[in-house]
């Protein structure tokens, strides 16, 4: 079965609202306070419920010469299940991109700080006003840390400065789950499961009822209970075993 587009839903809730026949969501007030409920209603779901659907590889993002051993999470990651980096010896070789391992904060800075920043290949990196780390300066990163799930920020424990001034993006390759958007056009759809998708419609409409109408009927309340039990037990269903040894950003 095709996907709905925004305008579809749009219409089939102003349909059932006793509203106007439009032909995109921006033709009246109407139509664009709905294509925006349904975006808003879309957008909470994904977020609270933590949904995690479209796997992708991307690059992560570097940073500067100041924190040459700090990249960012690529825009959008739920999760982080792998990271590869080029770790190529010299500038002329051919790419050599190796896993890089996920350590645990404490882990990760109990090795860190036990090196010797005195050593000619050791550098002192300021993470932040209250850490600053010991970081190898002439190899490629080994392991990588997360100190804070609310932070965009990977930490690694090396960066080879005879080759870069810090970890390069186009040297780095990330793989993770990516959260689903909704952008406020006609022919934008939902990158979600079917059942969910029924779930966010349902949801939407009984919001716009609330906002924009004499209330949600109990009609438009039975239909929405009825989607989200269906939605709980088809999740259950497909639902997969967390992988917890790797950064989660679900939340942020």
């Amino acid at each position: 079965m095709a996907k709905q587009t925004l305008l579809q839903m749009t219409q089939q809730i102003l349909a059932e609202s006793d509203g106007d026949n439009v032909n995109s969501i921006s033709d009246t007030v109407e139509s664009d306070q709905c294509a925006r409920v349904i975006k808003e209603t879309h957008d909470y779901i994904v977020d609270t419920k933590d949904v995690q659907h479209t796997s992708s590889v991307k690059q992560l993002t570097a940073t500067s010469g100041t924190t040459p051993n700090v990249m960012t999470r690529p825009e959008g990651f739920h999760t982080i299940e792998w990271v590869r980096y080029d770790k190529r010896t010299a500038a002329g070789n051919n790419s050599n991109f190796e896993a890089v391992s996920y350590m645990d904060p404490d882990t990760f800075l109990g090795m860190v700080l036990a090196r010797d920043t005195d050593d000619s290949n050791v550098t002192a990196v300021t993470i932040s006003a209250d850490l600053v780390i010991p970081v190898i300066n002439d190899r490629s990163p080994i392991y990588y840390s997360v100190f804070d799930t609310g932070s965009d920020d990977l930490i690694f424990d090396a960066y080879d400065s005879d080759l870069e001034t810090n970890l390069q993006a186009s040297k780095s390759m990330a793989y993770g789950t990516v959260k689903p958007s909704l952008t406020l056009s006609d022919s934008s759809t939902m990158d979600l499961p079917r059942h969910m998708e029924q779930f966010i419609v349902a949801e939407a409409r009984a919001m716009y009822f609330d906002l924009y109408k004499d209330g949600v009927t109990s009609e438009v309340d039975r239909r929405r209970r009825r989607t989200e039990v269906r939605q709980q037990r088809q999740r259950n269903i497909i639902e997969n075993t967390d992988n917890d040894n790797r950064p989660d950003y679900g939340r942020i």
